[in-house]
């Protein structure tokens, strides 16, 4: 493996040569130990800017979905309040107009919802909300796999209407408070975390805030984007998911094993199933489950070896837009590097 982890740090290096981002976090382990945990370069392309150590914390953009969402979700199946086959307008009375659409649908992004909205443009807090949540499908339900950030805002409005609570408030109780985690979270402290920071907004980069727009003018608490953490909390995060420590197995299982085909596009619950035109590299199979953050994070891990790859960067501090493609290919090599290893 030592081999390997000199082509980790390759694949790494290159993308800061490239300016594809300015430093990153990687760490590889299995269930029981890590094999590498590696800081590179530094939060800003600037020569006098502060070195990434293993303790700073990352902008996870749409790993939100995965890290703060569907635990919530996982958590409330078990306690029997709520189950996937739900309708939402049983829980948010802004659906009464949308009885299809159901917690499954949305889990699944086959709700026919748009991907995105503008409407952050001109509104803000609880009225960007209530327009997000009224938001119009533009496919019918169930019949087409479309990626919509709208999805996993509404799925947070509906954990907060079942449990009364905030929704970083009910996290931190349930799930990260009892796996031990510190960092992991919404808004952090950066007097007290070293956060890297993203994208330049009303005139100074972000550190801290959301880079993601519609997390932004929310508030910085959204289901789509905007938890922070550093890589050991993510690592202690799907352990304890997957080791039932909150819930039982089953369920983390029914999440990350479960294949649904939805108009020829094959994903797991909310969490993705690899694709060579992904990010996940070429050797994994369908008993891994991953996702990406526009940041430039990601998250692999392969069921049967049980090898994780946990990758923190804060591409967007250098671009938002023109590096995606760059990005995606030293994802894919990074993912070859450490799967092909153990398979």
């Amino acid at each position: 493996m030592e081999k390997s982890f000199c082509e980790v740090k390759f694949v790494i290096e290159e993308g800061i040569k490239k300016r594809v981002y300015p430093g990153a976090v990687i760490l590889i382990g299995t269930r029981e130990k890590i094999l590498f945990l590696r800081a590179f370069g530094r939060e800003a392309p600037s020569k006098d800017a502060k070195t990434i150590t293993i303790e700073t914390v990352y902008d996870l953009a749409s790993l939100t979905k995965v890290t703060t969402v569907l635990p919530a979700i996982m958590f409330l199946i078990n306690r029997g309040q709520l189950a996937l086959g739900d309708p939402v307008y049983i829980y948010l009375k802004e659906f009464s107009d949308r009885k299809q659409i159901t917690i499954f649908h949305l889990v699944t992004h086959s709700s026919g919802m748009p991907p995105y909205s503008t409407a952050w443009r001109s509104l803000r807090g609880k009225v960007l909300l209530d327009k997000l949540l009224r938001t119009k499908p533009i496919f019918p339900a169930g019949k087409r796999f479309q990626y919509s950030c709208i999805n996993f805002i509404i799925l947070k409005a509906v954990i907060e209407a079942i449990t009364g609570t905030l929704f970083d408030r009910f996290l931190r109780e349930n799930i990260f408070a009892p796996l031990g985690l510190e960092c992991i979270g919404f808004l952090p402290d950066v007097k007290r975390f070293h956060v890297a920071p993203t994208c330049k907004r009303e005139g100074e980069f972000l550190r801290g805030k959301p880079d993601d727009e519609l997390a932004y003018y929310l508030g910085g608490v959204s289901g789509n984007a905007g938890c922070f953490s550093n890589a050991m909390d993510l690592y202690r995060l799907i352990n304890g998911l997957e080791g039932e420590k909150l819930f039982p197995k089953r369920i983390f299982e029914l999440f990350t094993r479960e294949i649904v085909d939805i108009g020829g596009v094959k994903t797991h619950l909310g969490w993705r199933v690899p694709d060579f035109s992904g990010s996940s590299g070429d050797f994994l199979d369908t008993y891994a489950y991953g996702h990406t953050g526009f940041t430039g994070t990601s998250i692999w891990v392969d069921a049967k070896s049980g090898v994780r790859v946990i990758f923190l960067s804060n591409r967007t501090r250098l671009s938002r837009r023109s590096t995606i493609p760059l990005m995606q290919s030293i994802r894919r090599k990074l993912h070859n590097v450490v799967f092909s290893e153990f398979r």
